[in-house]
């Protein structure tokens, strides 16, 4: 098997194909398989994953709650809909 490596650009959330690999799809249209490595040297999603999760180890559960693994419980699916996510 044959092996091309291709660089892409992206815009505004969009892969961009350049005509270079159009036209080596086209060449060997038949026997073709794609492979997609994305590679970010940005850590944002990952910084704020750990922000999260120190947050969620350190959230104190109230002094005083009838049942105090409710209350946390309540605490973390507080956190989890704060942040747009549905349980």
């Amino acid at each position: 098997m044959n092996n091309q490596t291709f660089s892409l650009e992206i815009r505004e959330g969009k892969l961009i194909i350049p005509s270079e690999i159009e036209n080596y799809l086209s060449q060997f249209s038949d026997n073709i398989q794609v492979f997609l490595t994305v590679q970010s040297t940005s850590n944002d999603l990952a910084n704020k994953w750990d922000k999260w999760f120190e947050e969620v180890e350190n959230s104190q559960v109230l002094n005083g709650a009838i049942n105090p693994e409710d209350e946390y419980g309540q605490i973390l699916i507080n956190k989890y809909k704060n942040q747009g996510l549905e349980l």
